[in-house]
């Protein structure tokens, strides 16, 4: 038994069954035990590692993403401190990608930019704080919290990349005709076991009810509490500026449909899906897919537009049609990148397994990243 294992099961010996999203956090986000927590051995990323990202495939997509916030920051009147605030920066490539390719064919924007880290506090946090030293550190600045960014009151942009699916959820399970929520206990041979128990937490009975999922028996699914409450953070964080999240998932009504009676609850490892996601916590990626209407939602509850809703494919391909189309202007250097191009943007690959959801907050609404856009589809 591992020492998180170890640990876990001292919880549950000393309080009874551990709630899901306890364990999921437990077993990525444990100091120097989590999944993304370690501070040593190899990234989880890449060919060698258990997933791949669309920062892995190459610099291309931060090429792409720095295209768009340039016209963000031409939108907003090319303010001369231009805020690029990532969270989950995992170990800083991105970013570097981004100010590269900034300071290569936009230097008169690198000079308006502020950049700025939502610091993990677990392993990845060193591994950005290394990479990102050298010519980069003069534009970099580290946040504790998203209360800590508001405070600065910046204009810009803020952006996540495959955050929300690393998220601890509340599991739930139909029974009976009513829902229980799932726990994690102690079976009789000593293993993680599931179990379940009646839901009594009013926000998440009250969630329940706003998605209405289908109250079929056996029908298991997730419910991202602490996304809802982030999108309320990040909502507060600018008086004018964008929100820009990327992530696997879909809108809730197809996240909650009759046919996915078995939620979106995965393990990988080695990029293979593994179903048993209680099998040797702390060694293997947890994750659950997006709910984006929840996020849109909330994001209008306090003061955010939602602008769009797009697959990768679409956004991707609107920030690039300018060079494809032959016009002037900065150059994302497709030409030399197709073989990453093809892996973004073709459906069989990440272009229709990653969504791009586009707020505002007092900001234009003319994005090159949705001008492939389809109306609505977040219901």
């Amino acid at each position: 038994m591992t020492k998180l294992e170890e640990i876990i099961h001292a919880e549950i010996r000393a309080g009874g069954p551990m709630r899901f999203d306890r364990f999921m956090e437990l077993a990525l986000y444990c100091p120097g035990l989590g999944y993304y927590a370690k501070t040593e051995g190899p990234s989880p990323v890449g060919r060698s590692g258990d997933f791949y990202t669309s920062v892995s495939v190459g610099p291309l997509f931060g090429r792409l993403l720095g295209r768009q916030f340039y016209q963000m920051w031409q939108l907003l009147g090319k303010p001369a401190s231009f805020w690029l605030i990532e969270q989950g920066a995992h170990d800083g490539q991105l970013a570097r990608d981004i100010l590269e390719w900034c300071g290569a064919e936009v230097p008169d924007f690198l000079e308006a930019i502020r950049y700025g880290v939502v610091d993990t506090s677990g392993g990845g946090s060193i591994r950005q704080k290394c990479s990102l030293q050298a010519e980069h550190a003069p534009y970099v600045t580290w946040f504790e919290s998203l209360a800590s960014i508001a405070e600065v009151q910046p204009v810009g942009v803020f952006f996540s990349n495959e955050l929300i699916d690393a998220f601890p959820v509340r599991a739930i399970i139909c029974k009976a005709g009513k829902w229980r929520e799932s726990f994690v206990g102690i079976d009789e041979k000593g293993r993680l076991a599931w179990t379940e128990e009646i839901i009594t937490d009013p926000d998440l009975l009250q969630e329940i009810e706003l998605r209405s999922i289908p109250a079929i028996e056996g029908y298991s699914t997730e419910i991202n509490l602490r996304a809802i409450e982030w999108m309320a953070e990040v909502a507060r964080i600018f008086q004018n500026g964008y929100v820009l999240t990327i992530d696997y998932g879909y809108p809730a009504s197809v996240y909650y449909s009759d046919f996915r009676v078995g939620g979106t609850l995965t393990a990988y490892v080695k990029h293979k899906a593994v179903d048993d996601v209680l099998a040797e916590p702390g060694m293997r990626d947890l994750t659950a897919h997006v709910d984006f209407t929840a996020l849109i939602r909330e994001g209008e509850k306090n003061g955010l537009t939602a602008l769009g809703f797009v697959d990768q494919q679409r956004f991707l391909m609107g920030i690039a049609h300018d060079e494809m189309s032959g016009a002037a202007g900065p150059r994302l250097k497709l030409q030399e990148s197709l073989r990453a191009w093809n892996t973004l943007t073709h459906p069989e690959h990440l272009g229709a397994t990653f969504f791009a959801l586009l707020q505002a907050k007092n900001a234009p609404a003319q994005l090159e990243g949705l001008r492939f856009a389809r109306t609505g589809g977040w219901e």
